[in-house]
């Protein structure tokens, strides 16, 4: 897709936080867990000996998608790839976890 207006890029964003935050979704159904704040899930992710490494990712896919969503803050493409490579990362490492369960 081009990321050729704001509210492309902006959507990006926000739909990339909304990924990962399926992904950690998943995880968390194994352990038994559903947390329904994003609060609730940010502690989680940041304590959870097995998500503690994509913490970071977490809270930049976060970020983006918040500050794009509800501040309007302005974005650009290469803030996109940032986001992507942090998704991609959350994905990995998640559907390793996965595998494994």
């Amino acid at each position: 897709m081009a990321l050729d207006s704001q509210a492309k890029i902006d959507w990006v964003l926000v739909i990339l936080f909304y990924a990962a935050m399926h992904y950690v979704e998943a995880y968390l159904a194994t352990v038994g867990q559903h947390l329904r704040s994003h609060t609730a899930r940010d502690g989680f992710v940041g304590r959870d000996p097995n998500l503690r490494r994509i913490y970071s990712n977490y809270q930049d896919l976060k970020y983006f998608g918040y500050n794009a969503r509800y501040e309007m803050q302005k974005f650009v493409a290469s803030d996109v790839t940032h986001a992507t490579t942090s998704f991609a990362t959350i994905q990995a490492h998640i559907k390793t976890i996965l595998a494994g369960a």
